[in-house]
């Protein structure tokens, strides 16, 4: 049986271009039993679509990046019209051409709406560069392809037929190897896609956590420059 394996992983492991290598005896471990099998198998494969759903799950989460981020920029459209010049401020605050204590009292209520809207229009910059690093494809491991798994099945039944076994012997012989190979494999592949999707998923926060701090500094920038509008804070 480990020379069956054996030949197995080497004709097979080449063309499994976008899944998980068959693995020899000596790489897998020892036959896991039709029990462990029966306990492993099922959480290993729903592990598996949660790793590979995260894909999706991050991109499903897009549209809301897009409204926010429309509603930042309608925001700072709003802040940048209506902020004076600058020549306009220095103007009216009498500079001759020195940043003095007084003319910087006087712009300092502009001058603190350019620093807030400032800040929002970068972050909000910064977001999709942070979006693109989480929606990056990435080398997910598949268990496959088909061609692989029906190959492995042919040989096995093949095996296990010059060993004398017919009729339902036969087919449980080889399920119940074909399920211990399909546990090793799904083993092999879960920590790989699950390091991948953690790292999705930290560049996705950092995403929000710039998105929710440009949404406060456009919000406090809007509300800066409604105040000063209202009690004449603005030259």
């Amino acid at each position: 049986m480990g020379a069956l394996w054996r030949r197995v992983g080497r004709q097979r492991s080449s063309g499994a271009t976008a899944g998980v290598r068959v693995t020899s005896p000596e790489a897998a471990g020892e036959p896991l039993g039709d029990k462990t099998n029966a306990v492993l198998q099922p959480m290993f494969l729903d592990f598996y679509r949660q790793e590979v759903a995260a894909e999706e799950d991050v991109h499903r989460t897009l549209p809301f990046f897009a409204t926010a981020l429309g509603l930042i920029v309608a925001a700072l459209n709003y802040v940048a019209r209506q902020l004076p010049a600058w020549a306009a401020v220095r103007s009216a605050c009498d500079g001759r051409g020195t940043l003095s204590w007084s003319e910087m009292q006087c712009a300092l209520p502009v001058v603190l709406a350019m620093f807030l809207l400032a800040a929002a229009a970068l972050l909000a910059v910064l977001v999709p560069v942070l979006l693109y690093f989480a929606t990056n494809p990435r080398g997910y491991r598949r268990i496959g392809p088909e061609p692989v798994h029906l190959g492995r099945a042919a040989e096995l039944r093949a095996y296990h037929a010059a060993q004398g076994l017919t009729g339902d012997p036969l087919d449980d012989a080889v399920s119940r190897d074909l399920r211990d190979q399909l546990v090793k494999d799904l083993a092999l592949a879960l920590p790989v896609n699950r390091r991948l999707t953690l790292r999705r998923y930290k560049w996705r926060a950092r995403a929000v956590t710039g998105l929710l701090a440009a949404l406060l500094f456009a919000l406090l920038a809007t509300i800066w420059i409604s105040v000063s509008k209202e009690f004449g804070f603005l030259v």
